[in-house]
């Protein structure tokens, strides 16, 4: 969800206003992907490289509306979504992470729409934790295939990505979802997340719908 503080500083506004806007669009966004039936939505929300390198007043900031997620969940008016949360949190404030375990617990049991905050992210960090893992569990490494590697990682409950979608016209990988990736279709945009709508958002699907996913045959 690239572009909030460009959003923010070519409207003259204070870097903390876009990452506002990041979180209210996160609201309006879930809410229209839940009703065109799509069952699992990942939001890459704060990366290991945003927690410690921007400035403490903004990371203060990102904290906060982290904190407000019941909030923003309730916005949502999604009555069956599951709220989930990958990669390290331990990284977070003691009271973030009550909150996170707070809200998950509550939705664990909801079947219809899984809404996965990626937090404190990096994708060669989760493939590192899979094998220190594997290499504890005392894993045959003659019997280690694709599908047990997997089981290892913080995404095996989750299916592979399907679609991954950039805004913010940065078109490069950047570490999401690396292993969970191997044929995702993707979507750049030079729309910033703040302006990423509903229009935009079909502009994707109907890119995704239209592309050939033959899976190597």
């Amino acid at each position: 969800m690239d572009g909030n503080r460009r959003w923010a500083n070519s409207r003259g506004l204070p870097k903390i206003m876009g990452h506002k806007k990041w979180a209210d669009n996160v609201v309006e966004i879930t809410k229209i992907v839940e009703k065109i039936w799509t069952r699992y939505l990942t939001l890459w929300a704060l990366s290991t490289d945003n927690l410690n390198k921007r400035e403490k007043s903004e990371v203060e900031w990102i904290i906060k509306l982290i904190n407000s997620i019941e909030k923003y969940l309730e916005k949502m008016q999604i009555n069956n979504l599951k709220f989930e949360t990958i990669w390290d949190l331990s990284k977070l404030p003691k009271e973030s992470q009550d909150i996170l375990q707070k809200v998950k617990d509550k939705t664990k049991n909801n079947t219809w729409i899984t809404l996965i905050l990626a937090l404190i992210y990096w994708g060669q960090d989760e493939i590192v934790r899979a094998t220190k893992k594997i290499i504890s569990a005392w894993v045959n490494p003659d019997k280690l295939t694709k599908e047990e590697f997997r089981k290892y990682t913080d995404t095996w409950k989750f299916p592979e990505v399907d679609l991954i979608i950039r805004t913010g016209w940065d078109i490069r990988h950047s570490w999401f979802m690396l292993f969970d990736s191997e044929y995702s279709e993707y979507y750049f945009t030079p729309k910033k997340w703040p302006e990423f709508d509903e229009i935009e958002l079909h502009k994707a699907l109907e890119q995704f719908k239209n592309s050939k996913r033959n899976f190597w045959k």
